[in-house]
Formats: C-alpha cells, structure tokens, sequence
C-alpha cells in the first residue's frame, strides 16, 4: 500500500504540472492544424467601456483616471465606468471632480461587492467590449489596443491580458512573479487547444452581448471565461496586453489574499462545472480539471509523497535519493520564509499557494462565501 501511494501521489502532481502542460500544447498544435476560425484582414476597432470598481482608493484613483487618459485608443470609442461601492473616503469627490467627460461615476451607497458592482457597471456602460481591471492596474499605452485586436476573430469571446507584479518600492518583479509565468504559457497553449480556464481580473476583456450578471459571490473572471466557453466562444491570452500592479511580497497577504480566491474558485467549479457538461464542452472540461482543481489539491498529494517516502527509504537508494530531493526542496522554501530570495523565495510561494488551495477548500465547504472585502487589507 505506501508503494502505492508513493507511485499514486508522484504520479497525479507530475501529471498536473508537467504532463498536462505537455498534452495541451499537443492540443494545441492540432488545433493549429484546423481552418482559420477568424476573418483576415482589418476590421474596425470596436468601441470600449472599462469597469472599474472601487471601494476607499483615494491613494490611486488619480493616477488610474491618468493612466486612462494615456491610453492608446481612440477617445471617441473609450470611456471609463467607475461604480464607488460604498467608499467612505476621498474616492467619488477624485472621480465626481475630474474635468473628462469620458469618466463616468455611479455610486452605491450600500457596500454590495466587487462583482455587484460590475454588475452595475455593465449594464449602464455603452460600449461593445467591456474591460474588467483594478484602481492599483496600471494598463501600459498600447494593452488597450492589444486586447481589442484579438476580437477581429469572431470565435473570441473574451481576451485576457497579463498583469506584471513589482515590489512598490523599486519596481523590480517580484519572485511569484516566476510561478505566474509559468502559468500564463500554458494559457497560451489552451487559447489555441480550446480557452483558458481563467482570466486576469486585473486586465481582461469580453464581448458585450456574452456579458450576464453574476451572483455577488462568485469570481468574475474565472466565470466569465466559462461562460463564454459555455456559449461557443474562446477565451484566450493575449500576453502582450500588459498591466502593471505593485504588490507587497508578504506572504501573509498573499496567503491571505489566495484563501480568498481559492474559496471562491472551489464555489465556482462546483457551481458552473453542470453548465459545461450540458454545453457539451469536455475538452474544457478536461482542462478546467487538470489545471486548477488537481494543482489544488497538490498539498495533500506531496504530504502523502513525502510520508510514503519516509517509509521506503530504506527500500532502495532511488527512494533514498528522492527523499533527499524532497527535503531539499522544502528546506529551500523555509529559506525563502525566512528571507531568502532567488529560487528559494520562488519555492516557498509555491508551497504557499497549495497551502491556499487546502485553506480555501475548507472554507468553501463550510460554507464560507466572501462578497466583500478591503483591497488594501490583502
């Protein structure tokens, strides 16, 4: 039985993160092979709506409204929907004030949510595209124009960008930034196998017409690309449409901050998982599986890895090899708890999240559902 568990776990996480990566980009690679699935040539840029919802951020606000203005896009086909859910500070009098006619603000009196809020925004914004981002996201000048190009192809249904965290204080990326590269190549694989199973809030876009309000509990990025692959459409990457947000490399505000989602997203499959199968979208399926819900469950996989390989050290020198290899590595992510940077930092955040993944599994089951929360507390 330990053999077994040994090969079962080792098995399940190699899979996970390195045979389905693999098997996605054969996917791919067929899919390449396939008719073109949009139209060629130009076609005209579609007008924009950005949604934005905020609640007490007042210490970015302007410089968001700023970064807006800068936008490479055309002035006439752009505006921007700020919905104030409920702030108690500076924010509605920054955006009430603001001299552009193109900046729009609604406000809730009672604080409902992030996703209520867009909610709103949505239905009042005139635009044929929505754009969903944050008040700390900054778009670089030419992400706008990315983002709405990829929707020339009539079969895309949303596009997401991709967000490049930095350490507020110098600007430098930050080490989790590594495991988020990782994971944005493989979401350009499934843009082309079948869509990706989950969209960067910060930065994403989609069709107007496929847009449906959300239950204030649920993630709107991850269930705004399973709506749209429920309907027919793609949701793919566009990495080239970039936004930048400072973020504190903490990890209890990571830890914090991934709980919370993890929580939401087991809500979420469970939730939009019948959707899918009555759509008859089982390659989706397939990938929404093997991408979020088995990498969730990876610390219980390499708890039983390790335990099983205490046990058959003695077995073998393969087995006393590995056990090395895996204390090694989990010794590298104390390091980086302690400070240590480089790949050590890299392997404790990693460690960190499938901490998150377990955490958010316990709080979904409980019946935990966040709606609101403070931004700038995670």
């Amino acid at each position: 039985m330990t053999t077994f568990i040994f090969w079962a776990c080792l098995a399940v996480l190699v899979y996970s993160y390195a045979g389905y990566p693999v098997l996605v980009a054969l996917a791919a690679l067929v899919a390449r092979t396939r008719p073109s699935r949009g139209p060629g040539g130009d076609t005209p840029q579609p007008s924009v709506s950005i949604l934005l919802s905020v609640f007490n951020e007042e210490a970015v606000i302007r410089e968001k409204i700023e970064n807006f203005l800068a936008l490479d896009y055309p002035p006439e086909l752009l505006e921007l929907v700020v919905v104030s859910d409920g702030s108690t500070d500076a924010t509605e009098g920054l955006v009430a004030g603001h001299p552009c006619g193109r900046v729009r603000l609604l406000c809730q009196s009672v604080r409902q949510g992030k996703t209520a809020a867009l909610n709103r925004a949505a239905s009042e914004a005139a635009g044929d595209i929505l754009v969903f981002t944050d008040a700390d996201s900054m778009f670089r000048p030419d992400a706008l124009r990315r983002l709405a190009a990829r929707f020339s192809s009539q079969d895309v249904g949303l596009v997401s960008g991709r967000t490049l965290y930095v350490d507020p204080a110098t600007g430098k990326p930050l080490a989790a930034g590594l495991y988020r590269a990782y994971e944005e190549w493989i979401k350009g694989y499934e843009s082309e196998a079948f869509s990706i199973v989950g969209a960067d809030g910060a930065i994403y876009a989609m069709r107007r017409e496929l847009f449906e309000p959300l239950s204030p509990d649920l993630i709107n990025d991850f269930v705004h690309t399973i709506q749209v692959a429920a309907k027919g459409k793609r949701a793919v990457s566009e990495p080239d449409a970039v936004c930048v947000e400072p973020a504190a490399d903490s990890g209890a505000d990571e830890l914090a901050r991934q709980t919370r989602i993890m929580s939401q997203s087991w809500h979420v499959v469970v939730s939009q998982l019948p959707l899918l199968l009555a759509a008859g979208k089982t390659g989706y399926v397939w990938q929404l599986l093997s991408h979020k819900a088995l990498r969730w469950l990876s610390l219980p996989l390499m708890a039983g890895l390790l335990v099983a390989n205490v046990f058959l050290a003695a077995c073998g020198p393969g087995y006393g090899v590995f056990l090395a290899a895996q204390l090694a590595a989990y010794g590298g992510a104390w390091a980086g708890y302690r400070g240590a940077g480089g790949v050590f930092r890299v392997s404790y955040f990693f460690v960190l999240l499938q901490v998150s993944g377990i955490l958010g599994f316990v709080g979904f089951v409980r019946g935990r559902r966040f709606v609101t929360w403070n931004p700038r507390a995670n």
